[in-house]
């Protein structure tokens, strides 16, 4: 059986930047108290940036479910489909459809996909293959980008969890492999537009602590 939280205290490898800068959001946007913040959030929202926000955020949630597939993939005990998984992953991330997202969030985005992809698939015969690549610039722009729009990682990974926890609600004993094919038709259906995205989480309703 696969549970949903046994990955969720995995980063995806572009937001461990936050690691890097030794930086919360909070520090960062420095307001003075939670309100002040919610307000800030409410005017950024509200204002020019908010459908850049917005087209960011769900680039960032289809994101974050096709990794989700490749930890998944990881849990099967089959290298081959974890590497497969991997692969697909890395390249995705290369060709996410960025519609509507700012520039500086494109710019950033794609140095780290670029970086992330410089392998060669006929040199891999497992994920420990992968060359070592120098992320922590590209992922210390990115993050950056993210706090200025206000869009925090660990609210994004709990939106996937909470996205993925109300499909398999019900649902027991489900093989890692089941599970993939559960995530990517979400995925897939959020692509395609026949499933709309979820409204975004008030902070009130966030669940801290993964």
């Amino acid at each position: 059986m696969v549970h949903i939280r046994e990955c969720m205290r995995r980063w995806l490898p572009f937001v461990i930047m936050a690691a890097s800068l030794g930086v919360s959001p909070a520090q960062d946007v420095a307001s003075p108290d939670a309100a002040d913040l919610d307000l800030d959030l409410v005017k950024l929202k509200s204002g020019p940036k908010g459908r850049q926000r917005e087209a960011m955020r769900k680039v960032l949630l289809l994101v974050h479910l096709k990794q989700k597939e490749t930890w998944l993939a990881e849990s099967t005990g089959d290298e081959a489909v974890h590497l497969a998984a991997e692969i697909s992953f890395r390249r995705y991330l290369a060709s996410v459809d960025m519609d509507g997202c700012p520039e500086e969030f494109r710019r950033a985005f794609l140095r780290y996909a670029k970086l992330l992809n410089s392998f060669e698939e006929k040199d891999l015969n497992s994920v420990a293959d992968f060359p070592a690549v120098p992320l922590q610039a590209a992922g210390r722009e990115l993050f950056r980008v993210l706090l200025t729009y206000r869009l925090e990682p660990e609210h994004l990974l709990e939106e996937m969890k909470a996205m993925v926890d109300e499909e398999i609600e019900g649902k027991e004993e489900l093989s890692a492999g089941q599970m993939m094919d559960i995530v990517r038709g979400m995925r897939e259906a959020l692509q395609s537009g026949s499933r709309p995205f979820p409204a975004e989480r008030p902070p009130e309703d966030r669940v801290s602590g993964m």
